[in-house]
Parts: structure tokens; C-alpha cells; sequence
């Protein structure tokens, strides 16, 4: 029975286990009108379905899943390691994490549990093996979630178990003390260790930068070992995708963390200020499973826990918010909540209804959401995402930042967005997001901002080849400065820059001012600020030159042009303006390439090209509530109002095109 409910998935989060039994039928009903057809359920539950040790109760969720299925609504189950009972913790107080300050977390709320904690494993473990027992094949369950938003958070878990298990991973990595020693610089303040078990967790300390960047990823590490393993139990007894809901934190591997699952799912809560940067996660999320990812969470109206601390958002938000994740290569929006909670920790977080079962004032644009995936569905299943653009945005360096900035205030995730990811989708442009260990095969243009490392999953040897076989990359600022361990090379100032491309680096300056110009051999407008890695102008077709205060920077080149085999590198040393960005590199990238992407005026537009073997087309999104011009480059129709589009067309705030290119 399991296909009665057809992608793309209209979803909410839904508790019946905070509610009686009466309120069941009334919330199903309500559930049809809006166009719902999935539901997410149980993943707080563990208390409800194991309320003492060992006595388990599924009866109640049973009887959900068959009233779901009754009206035409499917269920996706999530496992409820998340919210341990407050037995668990009684009869284990090992359970709960412990603090950089060394205070241990008690029970309430969510993950506070540690990880690497053995009985918790277990526990955890064992309600989802009984989960996987008893509904593992139940046809209406089309999808599993593992735990709930787990992440890196609080500097991690500091009890002793993850101090020794730490020392543990570190012999496993390093293999001697002494390599370690080496890697790490410890000659300096006399820091050396004679044993792996003398290595402290890293607090108390003015630390080394490696160890805070070593300590980082064995955290976040114990949290993909930990859903794996409920992975590993599910797949035993479940025959439908099972994933794990992220969320845009930290440095998570999230490659990693999805091998031995099948579905990337993702919550986010983006408002009408910065709605345009979710765009960056489904433009990642959807390279790492081959197939479609699932948008678990966000918030019909407004996110709150017991208050509500964001502005109303404006009519259509909802609308464009919900298409989103499904023009960008998703099969799946799904609302928290469904109803709103009578009390407790998040009592004023917007839903679709109210706590008394009312419609909120998004329920018409729900309802028209379901009703536009309907009509949409066809060209959906029949077409991908497709580009020939992609850039960089790794785990590696996200840690590697939070451990050693280049410069004071500089925010890896903020830089990026800022300086490279906005001006590109304002550009129309639809970049694929990648990570160190992703192919390049099939992209005519490559951005790779602010990766220290190349030697991350072979990225430099990877990258040279597609270079010389005609690629054009746009490298820096701050990239292959360091090696994996985060420290310079002794020898040579990048790790192969230099080498492929044959410019010469003299030295880098730090500047504090707001932007600093800099000349263009081609007269052209060019700002940089903040940090300028300075090379030698020899004389290249483009080559910007700096006016930075310091007469040592005067005829030092911040942006060069060089041909490489078949291919083009653009090097850049410092953080661009935005309108250098949009107006000058994009623009000669694209040449070099011979990309041409489509043109908007006015607006703020995600286009998403979409490539089919019997249709193709773009979703065109306006997701900052403006309304502009955009040009089509063919005729199309679009598929949600019938209408015949070519040329020039106005788009409406916050509307949705979903445009069937006309052969």
C-alpha cells in the first residue's frame, strides 16, 4: 500500500501522544482539508511507548498510523533517542552530558545525553530495534527519522568516558606520540606529551588550535557513529528510506553521517530577512544521496519557544517557503508543527492549526501549496536539478575556522554566504554545494573559497585535473594555506597553487578598513577588504592591483588570470565586495566558460534549471517579497497557471513559475 501516497510530500510534525484520543479524528480531518499527506510522528515519544524499563506499549501508535492511513496519509516514524525517560537517567546518571565547566546536564528537554555514553547506546539501540519489530512492515509507513537535530553544540560532551575514548582516537590517528607531537607544533610553550594519556580535554587553556579542531571532529564523529548504529538496526527490518533531520550547524560531515542511510532530511527556520540562505543547503543536501532530499521541518508562520521572537512574516512567505526545497531537488516540505502544543517548552511556536484546533492564517497558502504540488508533480518526477556551476563548502574548514580564524570576526558560514553564495544566486545562478570528496566531473566552473586544506580527499589533485581538462576555477581567498592538521606548509606558502598556476606569492596583509580599491588592467571596478593575499603582477591579461594604505602592497596583484592546460584559473586574495562579486568575477567566469544563465531585474530570484529526457525547463522562485523582471531565454508554459511565457515577464512577490520550456 505503500505507494497510495505519491511524492511531492506535504507534511507536519505531529504528537498525538500529548493529546487524548478524542482530538485524533478532528485533526485528521483537518489534516485532509489543508492537503496533507504525510505525517511525522513518535519521535519524542519514548516515554509514552517504554514508560518503565522494559514495558513497552504500541497500541496508541498503531491506531495513529491506521487513522492516518484511513484518510490518506502516510507516516514517517521517528526513533526517540532524543528524549530519553527520566528512568533512564535515574538508574544511569552516567547518561547525561557534561560541560566545558564541568556541570552535568540533568534531565529535560532534548540530547542531553552523551553520545559515546555506553548505557545510553544501548537504550537507544533497543527502542528503535522494538520500533523496527513492530512497524517495520506496516505499508503505510513510507519513512523512518533517526533522533532529532543531532549536531555539535556546547563545545561537545566533556565526561570522562569521551575524554578516554578521545585519547583513544587520537593512538588511532596519529599512531605514535611523537607524530602527534610533530603535527601539532607542541615544541612551542613546552606542550609535548610522552603518552596518549596525558592529552587533556581541550579546556581550562589557552589550547592549541589543532587539538580544539582534533577534539571538534571526534565530537561530531560520535554523533554519525551514534545514528549509523540505529541506522545499522533499522535496515534489519525496514525496506523503506530511513535518514536523520540536520540541521544548518557546525561542521558536521553530513557525507559521512548519510552513508549507511538514504535520505538527507533537513529543518530550517530561515525568515523573510534571510529566506535566501537556506538556498545554500539544498543546493548541498541534494549532492549527497542520489535522490531527492526530504525538508522535515520549518515553520508555516513563525518559530518560538515560549515566546515569540521574530516579526509576522508577510503574506505568500509560507507559499515560497514550502516550494523551495521542492524546485531545488527535494520530494518532501514538512511543518512544526501540526498543532500547537497546550504547554510546555515550546507552547508559542507557529503551526498550521492552533492549540484549540483552529485554522492559522497560513492554512489558504498550505492549501494552495498542496494543490500547486499536485499540478506540478508530473514535470517534477520527469526532471533534476541541473548546472554547471558548483563550489566548495566543506566540514574540514568549517572546523578548521572555529579552531584558527585568518583574521579577527571572520565567520566561515557568514563569509561564504556573504561574499560568494548571494551575489551568485542574485546573479541567477544555481550553484551544486560540495563537499572535499565530491566528483567535478560534468561542471564547466568551480568556486573554492576559503578551504585551508586541499589535501582534504585528494581535492587539489582532483581539481588540477579538471582544470587542465578545460575547467575554469575560481580559487581563494584563504584556501590551500594549510595542511588536514590545519598547520603551514614549512616549505612553500600554498600547498600546489603555485605549482599549478606558476603565480608567485610575496606576503598578505591584514587591512581594517570598511574596502580598499583596487585597479583593474581592464579599468574595471574591484574592492576587497578585510584580508589581502598578495601576489606578483606579471604582466597577465587581468591582473588587479592593490591601493591598499601600505606602499608595500602599491603594484601587488589581489586577482589574477592564468591559463592552465585547457583550462583558466582566477586567483583571489581578499574577501570581494558584493557588487565586485556580481559585477566583475561572476561576469568573467562565465565568459571564460561560455555559460550563459538567465537575467533578472529588480527582484530576488532563485532559478533552478531543471533537465529531463522528455521535458526540461526552470522553477523560478521570488523569495524576497519585491516582485522585478526576469527574461526568459525560451518560451515556456508555466505549469501552474496555464499561461505562455517568453521574453520578458513580471513576477509577482513571493511567486512561484514552474515553466515547461515549449519545443
Amino acid at each position: 500500500m505503500r505507494d497510495f501516497v505519491k511524492p511531492p510530500y506535504l507534511g507536519v510534525a505531529y504528537y498525538p501522544e500529548d493529546w487524548d484520543e478524542s482530538f485524533m479524528q478532528q485533526d485528521i480531518a483537518m489534516m485532509k482539508e489543508a492537503g496533507i499527506n504525510v505525517a511525522r510522528i513518535a519521535e519524542f515519544a519514548w516515554s509514552r511507548m517504554e514508560k518503565e524499563e522494559g514495558c513497552f506499549d504500541f497500541e496508541w501508535l498503531h491506531k495513529v498510523i491506521d487513522a492516518l492511513a484511513d484518510a490518506g496519509i502516510a507516516t514517517v516514524l521517528g526513533t526517540p533517542s532524543a528524549t530519553p525517560p527520566v528512568w533512564l537517567g535515574r538508574k544511569f546518571p552516567s547518561v547525561f552530558r557534561e560541560f566545558e565547566s564541568g556541570m552535568i546536564r540533568n534531565h529535560g528537554g532534548r540530547r542531553h545525553c552523551c553520545s559515546n555514553n555506553k548505557e545510553y547506546v544501548k537504550y537507544s539501540l533497543r527502542i528503535a530495534e522494538k520500533m523496527a519489530k513492530e512497524f517495520g512492515g506496516n505499508k503505510n509507513v513510507i519513512g523512518w527519522q533517526i533522533d532529532n537535530e543531532i549536531y555539535y553544540r556546547d563545545s561537545g560532551c566533556f565526561c570522562q568516558n569521551c575524554q578516554d575514548r578521545f585519547k583513544v582516537w587520537l593512538k588511532n590517528k596519529f599512531g605514535t606520540i611523537e607524530e602527534l607531537n610533530a603535527r601539532w607544533n607542541l615544541g612551542i610553550f613546552s606542550q609535548e606529551y610522552s603518552d596518549f594519556e596525558e592529552i587533556p580535554a581541550p579546556r581550562n587553556a589557552w589550547v592549541n588550535p589543532h587539538h580544539i579542531q582534533e577534539w571538534q571532529t571526534f565530537q561530531q564523529n560520535s554523533h554519525v557513529e551514534f545514528v549509523t548504529k540505529q541506522a545499522e538496526i533499522l535496515k534489519k527490518y525496514v525496506d523503506v528510506p530511513i535518514g536523520t533531520d540536520i540541521m544548518p550547524f557546525n561542521g558536521m560531515n553530513y557525507n559521512d553521517m548519510f552513508k549507511k542511510m538514504d535520505v538527507v532530511q533537513f529543518n530550517h527556520y530561515n525568515t523573510a530577512e534571510n529566506l535566501w540562505q537556506v538556498g545554500l543547503w539544498f543546493d548541498f543536501i541534494r549532492n549527497i544521496k542520489d535522490r531527492p532530499f526530504w525538508n522535515t521541518e520549518t515553520s508555516t508562520c513563525w518559530g518560538g519557544s515560549n515566546c515569540v521572537a521574530e516579526k509576522l512574516k508577510p503574506n505568500g512567505f509560507c507559499y515560497v517557503n514550502s516550494w523551495l526545497p521542492i524546485a531545488m531537488g527535494g520530494e518532501a516540505n514538512m511543518y512544526w508543527l501540526w498543532r500547537t502544543h497546550w504547554g510546555g517548552h515550546e507552547i508559542m511556536h507557529g503551526s498550521v492549526i492552533s492549540a484549540s484546533g483552529r485554522p492559522m492564517h497560513t492554512f489558504g497558502e498550505v492549501q494552495k501549496v498542496s494543490e500547486d504540488f499536485v499540478k506540478a508533480a508530473e514535470f517534477l518526477k520527469a526532471t533534476k536539478v541541473k548546472t554547471p556551476l558548483a563550489m566548495h563548502f566543506t566540514s574540514l574548514s568549517w572546523n578548521m575556522f572555529i579552531a584558527q580564524q585568518p583574521f579577527a570576526g571572520f565567520d566561515y558560514y557568514t563569509e561564504l554566504q556573504e561574499c560568494f553564495y548571494r551575489p551568485l544566486i542574485d546573479s541567477c545562478c544555481r550553484p551544486d554545494i560540495l563537499e572535499a570528496e565530491h566528483s567535478l566531473e560534468g561542471y564547466k566552473i568551480l568556486f573554492t573559497p576559503f578551504v585551508p586544506s586541499l589535501m582534504d580527499n585528494d581535492m587539489g589533485k582532483k581539481i588540477a585535473e579538471w582544470v587542465k581538462d578545460g575547467g575554469v576555477w575560481v580559487v581563494g581567498p584563504s584556501t590551500d594555506i594549510r595542511n588536514n592538521d590545519g598547520a603551514r606548509f614549512k616549505d612553500r606558502p600554498f600547498g600546489m597553487l603555485e605549482e599549478l598556476t606558476g603565480v608567485r606569492w610575496c606576503f598578505s596583509l591584514p587591512d581594517g578598513a570598511e574596502g580598499t580599491e583596487c585597479a583593474s588592467v581592464t579599468g574595471d571596478t574591484f574592492e576587497g577588504r578585510s584580508w589581502f593575499e598578495l601576489f606578483e603582477a606579471d604582466g597577465d591579461e587581468l591582473a588587479c592591483v592593490s591601493k591598499a594604505a601600505h606602499n608595500a602592497a602599491d603594484g601587488k596583484a589581489v586577482f589574477l588570470k592564468k591559463k592552465v592546460g585547457k583550462g583558466t584559473v582566477f586567483v583571489l586574495g581578499t574577501l570581494p565586495s558584493y557588487e565586485t562579486m556580481k559585477s566583475f568575477i561572476i561576469p568573467k567566469a562565465l565568459s571564460e566558460a561560455g555559460v550563459e544563465f538567465g537575467s533578472g531585474l529588480g527582484g530576488s530570484f532563485m532559478v533552478v534549471d531543471r533537465v529531463g529526457e522528455e521535458m526540461s525547463g526552470k522553477i523560478i522562485l521570488e523569495h524576497a517579497g519585491k516582485g522585478g523582471e526576469y527574461t526568459l531565454p525560451y518560451s515556456a508554459k508555466d505549469i501552474l497557471t496555464g499561461d505562455v511565457l517568453s521574453g520578458k515577464i513580471e513576477i509577482a512577490p513571493y511567486q512561484v513559475l514552474v515553466l515547461e520550456k515549449l519545443k
